[in-house]
C-alpha cells in the first residue's frame, strides 16, 4: 500500500486582538542562535526619497544555501535612481556576524551595523554601511507605532518535521535622513520615507522543515499615499495562504487583519534575463464588507531581482530549472492608488515577489 504524503499543517489565528500584535524590542533582535542548516533571518530597510526619485534597499540576512550544506550571512544593496541602478552582494563568514537578542544590534564585520528599537531610545535607528563601493549613514526616525501581523511566531508541521515562521515591523513608516555614495557619487536624503521589517525561519533541530518544502512563494508590498501607509503580505503555503494587511493613519494602526483580503497578481511578464514571470499589477482587496479597502499597485521598474541558485553548480542548477522549478526574486517600484472610506488616494509603493516553486 502507498503511503500518502504527509499534509501540512500550519497554526496560525484567523484574529489576534491588540496584546498579541504588540511589538517588544527583543522580537527585533537575534533569534536563530542556534544557527542550523535551514535556518533564515533577515533584517531589511528600505528608502524613498521622492526630492531624488531614488530607491535604495539595505538587508541584512543569515541563510542556508540553495543545496542546505552551508549556514552563512551576506549584505545585500540595491540602489536605484535616475542617474544608477545597482545592486551588491557580499557575503561574509560566521564569525563577521554579531547581533543582540535583546534588540535590533547586528553588525557584520565593520562594514555594516543596524541599531534600534532599544528600550533608551525606541524610536530611532540608524544604519551605517562601508562595504566594496557603497557608504552609507541614515538615520530612520519612527513615525507610526511597530508591530506583528501575525502575532507570535506561526509553527508549521508537515509528518515529523517542524518550522517557525515569524514577521514583525518595527517601522511601519521611518522618515529618513543622511547620506550615501555609490563608486563616490554621493546622495544626499533630507526626508526620506522609510521601512523596516524583520523575519525568521526557525528549523527544528531534530526534525527539519525547510522553508522551501512548506512555502511556494509569497507577495509582501508596501505603500505611502498622502497621510496613509498600507503594508500587505500573502505567503502561500503548500494548502493554504495566510493573507495580512496592515493600514495606518499619520501616527497610528488603525486596521490589522489576517485572511480578510483578497490578493491579485494580475498581467505577468517574463523576465528576460531569470526567464521567471512576475505580476505588473497586484490589487488588494478587503472581503469585509464592513471595512471597504482596495489598492492597486501599478510596476514602474524592477529595481531588484535575484536568480535564487546563484551559487549553483551549473549542471546542477539547469536540473532544477529543468525538472522543479526557476527560483527567484523581484522587488519592483510601483504607483499605487487607494481607495478607502470613498477616497482615491496616489501614493508610491513597493513590492516584491520571492517564488520558490510553481
Amino acid at each position: 500500500m502507498w503511503n500518502r504524503p504527509a499534509k501540512a499543517v500550519i497554526r496560525v489565528k484567523d484574529r489576534i486582538d491588540r496584546s498579541e500584535s504588540k511589538l517588544s524590542p527583543s522580537d527585533d533582535g537575534f533569534h536563530v542562535t542556534t544557527r542550523e542548516i535551514g535556518d533564515f533571518e533577515w533584517w531589511y530597510f528600505d528608502v524613498y526619497d521622492q526630492d531624488t526619485d531614488c530607491s535604495l534597499k539595505i538587508v541584512a540576512h543569515l541563510g542556508t544555501d540553495p543545496l542546505r550544506r552551508r549556514f552563512y550571512p551576506q549584505l545585500a544593496v540595491s540602489v536605484s535612481s535616475p542617474s544608477v541602478k545597482r545592486t551588491l552582494i557580499r557575503t561574509y563568514a560566521l564569525e563577521d556576524f554579531t547581533g543582540s537578542t535583546d534588540f535590533c544590534d547586528v553588525r557584520l564585520k565593520t562594514e555594516f551595523r543596524a541599531y534600534g528599537g532599544s528600550p533608551n531610545e525606541a524610536n530611532v535607528y540608524h544604519i551605517s554601511v562601508n562595504a566594496d563601493k557603497f557608504r552609507a549613514n541614515l538615520n530612520f526616525d519612527r513615525q507610526i507605532e511597530g508591530c506583528k501581523p501575525l502575532g507570535a511566531e506561526v509553527e508549521a508541521e508537515k509528518g515529523s518535521k517542524k518550522g517557525v515562521f515569524f514577521w514583525a515591523i518595527p517601522l511601519p513608516k521611518a522618515k529618513v535622513v543622511g547620506e550615501f555614495s555609490l563608486s563616490g557619487k554621493k546622495y544626499t536624503i533630507k526626508e526620506g520615507l522609510g521601512y523596516h521589517d524583520h523575519n525568521y525561519w526557525k528549523v527544528d533541530r531534530e526534525c527539519k522543515l525547510f522553508m522551501d518544502d512548506i512555502i511556494s512563494k509569497w507577495y509582501w508590498g508596501r505603500s505611502y499615499a498622502e497621510g496613509y501607509t498600507v503594508i500587505f503580505m500573502d505567503v502561500y503555503f503548500r494548502q493554504n495562504q495566510i493573507k495580512s494587511l496592515v493600514i495606518a493613519d499619520e501616527t497610528n494602526i488603525i486596521h490589522c487583519s489576517l485572511n480578510t483580503t483578497d490578493v491579485v497578481p494580475q498581467d505577468f511578464r517574463l523576465d528576460a534575463d531569470l526567464k521567471s514571470q512576475y505580476p505588473t499589477r497586484i490589487t488588494v482587496k478587503s472581503l469585509d464588507h464592513n471595512n471597504l479597502f482596495q489598492m492597486t499597485l501599478k510596476a514602474k521598474e524592477i529595481v531588484d531581482k535575484r536568480d535564487l541558485l546563484e551559487g549553483v553548480n551549473p549542471v546542477v542548477k539547469w536540473l532544477i530549472k529543468l525538472l522543479v522549478s526557476r527560483p527567484a526574486y523581484f522587488g519592483i517600484l510601483a504607483e499605487s492608488v487607494v481607495e478607502l472610506d470613498n477616497d482615491e488616494i496616489k501614493g508610491t509603493a513597493l513590492y516584491e515577489i520571492m517564488s520558490f516553486r510553481g
